[in-house]
């Protein structure tokens, strides 16, 4: 499947993510880092607390195998095999950037500020905040989905969904934006790199087996 295509089909989920992209930039622009970080987390209480706890899972790698395994089990292969080869794909990019990226988390970047809703349940860590895992594997997944649906209507359900994972990193004091947008490229490309390059592949693994 080419690239214009892919957009023509999908023309909804392509102009969301440029649409994400695009204000993901106006605040790399116009605000300072820690300036940034505080312009998204103007809020916090303790029902979104736990709405977000819970909802950043949605980026963990169990949770994206798991949707996988569901499409595996309910005889669509295909999908599956879409799934698990973006999740892998953008894992293993993410994974190689943070290895040789030492980019403080909020956490430590943030330890002399004012900041204030840190939160207790969330375990903080320190280094290799760039990119954001959960927003890779997350938008990969988004992706997926939304390129594979026939109802294409859900496509701006998935994105959302995906957009809202990478907003529970930076609200959970685990990411700044750089780190979400980072992410959500590599996920997205992932997800396109498999679907231009791989499905041939794995629609031939398919019939044979």
């Amino acid at each position: 499947m080419t690239l214009t295509t892919l957009y023509k089909h999908n023309r909804s989920f392509f102009i969301g993510f440029f649409l994400f992209v695009l204000a993901s930039f106006f605040i790399l622009i116009f605000f300072t880092k820690a300036n940034g970080f505080y312009f998204l987390n103007p809020y916090h209480s303790h029902f979104t607390d736990f709405i977000f706890i819970y909802f950043t899972y949605l980026g963990d790698g169990f949770f994206c195998i798991g949707i996988g395994l569901l499409f595996f089990l309910f005889k669509k292969r295909f999908t599956a095999l879409m799934i698990w080869s973006s999740y892998a794909i953008s894992g293993i990019i993410a994974q190689v950037l943070k290895y040789y990226i030492l980019e403080a988390r909020p956490a430590v970047f943030l330890k002399n500020s004012s900041y204030q809703y840190f939160i207790d349940e969330v375990t903080l860590h320190n280094f290799h905040a760039f990119p954001s895992g959960h927003s890779a594997s997350a938008f990969a997944l988004a992706a997926v989905l939304s390129f594979g649906a026939k109802n294409k209507n859900y496509s701006i359900l998935f994105l959302t969904a995906a957009i809202l994972v990478g907003y529970s990193r930076i609200y959970l004091a685990q990411h700044f934006i750089d780190d979400v947008l980072a992410g959500a490229l590599i996920g997205f490309l992932s997800a396109i790199f498999c679907w231009k390059f791989l499905q041939k592949f794995f629609k031939q693994l398919l019939r044979k087996s």
